[in-house]
């Protein structure tokens, strides 16, 4: 691939899953469509076919990214989950989660620096 870390590949994967997550929770309250059996809402199927292209990518960037570095900057996504769902949902972050985001944060930055 090029000179950038290898990690640095794995976050579109994080990106996309963020989407998916936060689609799924905003669909979850939308009244589901005729045309998914009236299970699922559009965003909420939008979230599903997320998480699938998800899946695919991380399949594709494990060839390059080693599996114990792929976790660790895969687990990046709750930290960017919680927030997106601050942004957007105005849901509310407290000191304890800001604590463990914190501590995530120094975990994925030791395993990717070595």
């Amino acid at each position: 691939m090029t000179s950038l870390p290898s990690w640095l590949f794995m976050l579109p994967v994080v990106a996309v899953n963020v989407c998916a997550s936060l689609l799924l929770k905003i669909g979850a309250s939308e009244k589901p469509v005729a045309l998914l059996l009236g299970l699922l809402s559009w965003r909420s199927f939008l979230g599903l076919a997320c998480f699938g292209l998800g899946g695919l990518a991380y399949a594709y960037m494990l060839r390059y990214v080693s599996l114990s570095v792929a976790q660790a900057v895969l687990s990046s996504q709750y930290i960017f989950t919680v927030l997106g769902a601050w942004l957007l949902l105005h849901e509310r972050i407290d000191t304890v989660q800001a604590g463990g985001f914190v501590l995530v944060a120094l975990g994925i930055a030791l395993i990717v620096s070595r």
